[in-house]
This record gives structure tokens, C-alpha cells and sequence, in this order.
């Protein structure tokens, strides 16, 4: 059996730079195509290497592991810890997609007689192309969504809210694009789901917004019999599809959010009822001003802002 150095070092060549662009894709890491396509170079030359017997250790599971690291740190320069290992765990299942997606693209369009374990190998570069379009169909659509879903939860948190006696317990994502604050006291405002709402505010309050629609919410303000509650109340404007918008909110007692440095205590905040759902995603109850997480109310910001969605 020949092998042929250049056609091997072209090959995982092409692979290794579809699988790096792809990663840096997937975790929306910039990059520099020099270095990019400088890593996929070295990859190339680290697989050719296998062939030499005398440096079989080379390619045992932690160097191919520190060889992965070496190729990410070549194509990406140093990050954070926290990033690097990001980067090499998708390089890795980049990877993966991408051989298995070559395999079960030969598996479908060999019959079972002719299909062997191993016969990736010698494939033709119309399978190649194909098998790599599947895998890049599969990380762009699927996985991206999937590492941006894991990321995004660590901006969630456990969130306390307190109204008259009252608490409800919450999912609450942070939110960075949030500048909403209120027109009195430039307090930073939290969207609430109006429906996680409604054990918290009593039931004068709850059977009034279930009454009216939200658009109707401000219209018929009067015809809530909590006075206490209204006492509370603050018009937001806010951007919406069309020009402005004004969305009803409250003043709580406190929110807490339990963070990893700690919980969170604040009063200097404004409920604002969200009447739609966030993106049709149901982790989460409430978005989050990012003045929070930082223990202090910022005196800048915009009072219009953009809904969720919009």
C-alpha cells in the first residue's frame, strides 16, 4: 500500500480548515484567515507524521489531545482558560459531525456488500464535498444553536420578587441589551412575564390584567380595585413595531438575585409587564437590566427601548 504524502497533507489540510472555521463559527470566535489556515497546515503536517513508527507516542491520546490545543492556540492565540477550553471542546465535536457525517454519507450511497469500515479513506473527492457540505448544513444549524443555548444559560438567574408580603421565584435572563429605565427616578426596569406576575401582584390585581387584554391594560386602569397597587404604577415607553409604545409596570418591594459571587439585593427597581412571550423560549420569566448584576443604578441610559424580539 502507497501513500502519498502531498494528496494526505492536502486533504487534512482542507478538513482541518473547515473544521476551525467552523468552530470559530460555532462560538462566534473572530479569527485571522493567516492563522486559521497556518493551524490547518500544521494539523496537516501532524497527521502525516503518523506514518513515522518512532514517534508513535506522539500520537496516543494525551498528544493528540495536546496537539488539538497547540492547533487551537495557533489559529485562535490565547483566551481565557474558560474560552480555550471552549474552543477545543467544539474543535472536537466539529469533528466529530464532520467524520461522522463522511462515514454515514459512504454508508448511504454504498450497498452493505461493498461498504467496509475504513473506506473513508479511499473515497472520492465528489464524497468528500458532500460529506463536508452535510457537516457544515449540521454545525451552522444545529450546533451553533445548540453551543449558544449552553452559553446563554449562564446569564440566567434565580430571581426574588417581592410585593406586599408576597414572593414569587423566577427564572430571570440578564439582559445586556436592556436600557430601559423609568421616567421617575431613572430606575432600571425588569420585563416580566405578565403571567408570573399574577401570584405576586393579589387577586384584585390578578383577576383585572386577566380581565382585559394587555393593549387595555392602561385604558382601564381605573377599573382596578386595588388602590394600593395603583399607587405603585408607572407608565414605560418603550420602542415597539410602529413607532413607541407604553408598557405598564410597578414598583416591587425588592428583587434578589442569587448570583455565584452571592445574592443580590435590590429596591431601586421597576416591574414592567411583558404581555408576549421571550422568543418562544420558556426558561426563562423576566429579562433582566444588566445594572443589577452590578449593584448599582446607572443614571445613563435611553427610556425608549427596544422589545424583545424587535
Amino acid at each position: 500500500m502507497y501513500v502519498y504524502a502531498d494528496v494526505v497533507l492536502l486533504i487534512n489540510f482542507i478538513m482541518n480548515s473547515i473544521v476551525l472555521f467552523l468552530t470559530a463559527h460555532a462560538t462566534c470566535t473572530g479569527f485571522r484567515w493567516q492563522r486559521l489556515l497556518l493551524a490547518a497546515f500544521c494539523g496537516g503536517l501532524y497527521a502525516l507524521g503518523e506514518i513515522i513508527p518512532k514517534i508513535a507516542l506522539v500520537y496516543s491520546a494525551p498528544g493528540k489531545l495536546a496537539a488539538s490545543v497547540i492547533i487551537i492556540f495557533v489559529a485562535f492565540g490565547y483566551r481565557s482558560v474558560k474560552t480555550m477550553l471552549m474552543l477545543v471542546g467544539t474543535f472536537y465535536v466539529v469533528s466529530f459531525v464532520l467524520g461522522g457525517a463522511a462515514i454515514g454519507w459512504l454508508y448511504f450511497i454504498q450497498n452493505e456488500a461493498s461498504y467496509r469500515p475504513g473506506s473513508i479513506l479511499a473515497s472520492s473527492w465528489s464524497s468528500l464535498a458532500i460529506s463536508s457540505a452535510i457537516a457544515v448544513i449540521l454545525i451552522i444549524f444545529i450546533a451553533r444553536r445548540l453551543i449558544h443555548k449552553l452559553s446563554r444559560r449562564q446569564t440566567f438567574y434565580q430571581t426574588k420578587i417581592e410585593y406586599d408580603g408576597r414572593w414569587v421565584t423566577i427564572t430571570g435572563m440578564l439582559d445586556t441589551g436592556n436600557s430601559l429605565y423609568s421616567m421617575i427616578g431613572k430606575k432600571p426596569v425588569v420585563l416580566l412575564a405578565w403571567q408570573a406576575a399574577l401570584p405576586l401582584v393579589g387577586p384584585a390585581v390578578s383577576e383585572y390584567l386577566t380581565r382585559y387584554k394587555p393593549e387595555g391594560w392602561l385604558a382601564n386602569l381605573d377599573n382596578c380595585r386595588d388602590t394600593s397597587w395603583l399607587a405603585r404604577v408607572e407608565v414605560i415607553p418603550c420602542q415597539s413595531v410602529g413607532g413607541r409604545n407604553m408598557l405598564l409596570g410597578f414598583r416591587p418591594d425588592s428583587i434578589v438575585l442569587i448570583t455565584p459571587a452571592g445574592a443580590i439585593h435590590t429596591t431601586e427597581v421597576l416591574i414592567g409587564l411583558y404581555s408576549d412571550i421571550f422568543n418562544c423560549d420558556t426558561d426563562y420569566q423576566a429579562l433582566l437590566h444588566p445594572a443589577l448584576t452590578a449593584r448599582a443604578n446607572s443614571t445613563e441610559g435611553a427610556n425608549i427601548c427596544a422589545l424583545p424580539g424587535q
